[in-house]
């Protein structure tokens, strides 16, 4: 009994783009609902008619007055709303009282089968924006998903601060349930329970009703118009309307326009007499929170050659806050949140720059920022983690610290690669590039050299050697039994390697990539290089060796099973390890780790898989 918008729009389409949006099937909040509980229910083969709610829709303005009356609800959503979790449970409890009569009376037809299933996508639609649902995605966002966005933060900013703010602020309230809502999508609806209960009832708010046939996409396109649109409410003047087409610009970007309009009209100042605890740095975070979430959402299922592109702002956005902080501190220090949002668009963005070789949005030669977010270097671009503790008043755990400083090196790193490629081409076509990998950066860099990649080389050494024990695996397998082809036992080709902290894990799988990609992107010296044949070939073996045992890290940790954000981040590193493996067993169990994230996380590895595929073809 779906109307003919929800039946328009393509349960497909994963993300929002500029076409995607207006045919988008919006649904307001309760509060703006209009009820029609007047109008008594009609039967109809034994079920009742029931309509969502009037739907608005971009671009159906044609459609008649009478069929709009015509779709007017017999159930009134704001009833729903309004009586929470006990409305839910009447129409669940008139659900299973019409599957049980079913059930007895006469044969599961199809007719009875298509009213079923008729009447949970009504129950569906009555859900959305109710108590109960929000409290379903919330919950599922603060136990599942926000870990991944934390990874390098004990804080927790966004799987224990967000939610709470949540509470009275709709933008981030809406982005919790987009992103809550898309995952569910991703997975077809299944969760694991977040305590862990494998024999005791889960409670209710963690229970939602056939979720495994609840369209999620639908839900989640439907919160991310609710949460665009109030940001856009949220950064818009009191007296401006808010254009229709500001919902079609990027969450970032639009922070990114406010932030630099605060700029211009403050000149340079900030806007509180209390910079630190005003309610104008609450709104700065909660709407950093919200993009980086949104952001996210795009991400998701997103191919990772366009993840750069989902960026956009976020340096402007930063270097706008760097001014405003600037104006009244020597040395500008970012807050908890602005700094967890900072290094989360950080860490997207050079691995979206190893999937395209470009360079960074974020520039690592801009050592103010870098030092704002809590990154221990001293005015000439030195790393000192020993001294990280008195240069941060945050006062971050040594292993926060030490993963935020490898994101500020793996940036260095990329943009040393994407130097390389425009190096080579330049070299290739006798001219530089006629576009440049990323208009955003507009900072010169040196072309590649042996002195810089040896400068790369030794901090990647000093980070390694000053970080904490906890970075110590403490399991390690280094030749597992094969036990899934008995009764023959055969040993993995790679280790399986555990580590007791989650960011550990990722900063060391990070870390090994970053010295793979730096092994297989060194410069040639004409002064240093072998002479001789021989020479050249015991460097190339010495070269393989390293590789080899790069790669063997890197895939150990994945074959240890850590957590979700963990292997969320690990796509592009498998996707550089495949590239370098050439036995089949070895390829094999690549391509099952990256289906695997795929299968339990709903992060999109399809496109990396494909290219993998094709190279091993060839």
């Amino acid at each position: 009994m779906q109307n003919t918008a929800d039946q328009g729009l393509s349960h497909t389409n994963l993300g929002l783009g500029t076409a995607e949006v207006t045919q988008l099937a919006v649904r307001s909040t309760p509060n703006e609902r209009v009820s029609a509980v007047q109008d008594p229910p009609v039967q109809t083969d034994g079920m009742f008619a029931v309509q969502a709610g009037p739907t608005e829709i971009a671009g159906l303005d044609q459609q008649s007055a009478s069929s709009q009356s015509n779709t007017q609800s017999s159930f009134s959503p704001n009833k729903t709303a309004a009586g929470g979790l006990a409305g839910a449970n009447n129409v669940s409890g008139e659900l299973k009282e019409s599957n049980a009569a079913t059930h007895l009376n006469s044969p599961r037809s199809p007719s009875h089968r298509g009213e079923e299933e008729e009447f949970q996508d009504i129950f569906s639609e009555l859900m959305t924006d109710t108590e109960h649902e929000l409290a379903f995605l919330t919950r599922h966002f603060s136990a599942t998903l926000g870990p991944w966005l934390d990874i390098s933060d004990s804080g927790k900013f966004f799987s224990a601060y967000v939610p709470v703010r949540a509470i009275d602020d709709p933008c981030l309230k809406y982005a919790i349930a987009a992103l809550a809502a898309k995952h569910l999508g991703r997975v077809k609806g299944v969760i694991s329970p977040a305590g862990g209960g494998m024999f005791t009832s889960p409670p209710t708010m963690e229970v939602y009703p056939n979720s495994t046939q609840v369209d999620w996409f639908l839900k989640a396109a439907n919160y991310y118009y609710l949460a665009a649109s109030r940001i856009n409410t949220s950064v818009s003047d009191a007296y401006s309307a808010v254009s229709s087409t500001a919902v079609l610009e990027s969450p970032m970007e639009t922070v990114s326009r406010w932030l630099n309009l605060q700029v211009q009209q403050t000149g340079h100042g900030p806007p509180t007499e209390q910079p630190v605890i005003g309610t104008f740095w609450r709104k700065v975070e909660d709407l950093l929170a919200a993009a980086v979430i949104l952001t996210t959402y795009k991400l998701l299922d997103e191919a990772g050659e366009m993840w750069q592109s989902h960026l956009n702002g976020a340096k402007s956005a930063f270097d706008g806050l760097l001014q405003i902080y600037t104006n009244y501190a020597e040395s500008p220090q970012f807050s908890h949140g602005i700094a967890a949002c900072f290094f989360d668009f950080a860490r997207f963005d050079y691995l979206g720059a190893y999937f395209t070789r470009s360079l960074t949005h974020f520039d690592p030669d801009s050592l103010t920022l870098w030092r704002a977010a809590g990154v221990p270097i001293d005015e000439l671009g030195n790393l000192w983690l020993d001294s990280g503790l008195t240069r941060n008043p945050m006062m971050l755990q040594r292993e926060d610290l030490a993963a935020n400083s490898l994101i500020w090196l793996l940036n260095k790193v990329l943009n040393f690669l994407a130097v390389s490629k425009r190096s080579q081409v330049e070299q290739w076509v006798g001219q530089p590039p006629t576009n440049s990998p990323s208009p955003t950066v507009s900072s010169p860099r040196s072309q590649p050299t042996t002195s810089t990649w040896l400068k790369l080389c030794f901090e990647f050494q000093t980070w390694v050697e000053k970080i904490p024990e906890t970075f110590r695996p403490c399991l390690r397998l280094d030749h597992p039994k094969d036990l899934s082809k008995l009764p023959e036992i055969g040993e993995m080709p790679f280790p399986e390697i555990f580590y007791g902290m989650t960011s550990c894990a990722a900063a060391m799988q990070q870390y090994q990539f970053g010295r793979l990609a730096l092994l297989l992107n060194r410069p040639p010296d004409v002064i240093s290089a072998p002479s001789t044949a021989f020479d050249r070939l015991q460097g190339y073996r010495e070269l393989t060796k390293e590789v080899d045992y790069r790669c063997k890290e890197i895939c150990g940790i994945a074959l240890g099973r850590p957590q979700g954000g963990v292997r969320i981040y690990m796509i592009a590193l498998l996707f550089a390890v495949g590239q370098c493996l050439e036995s089949p067993e070895e390829r094999q169990i690549i391509g099952d780790l990256l289906r695997g994230v795929e299968a339990d996380l709903g992060w999109a590895t399809g496109s990396q898989l494909q290219k993998l595929q094709n190279l091993w073809d060839q």
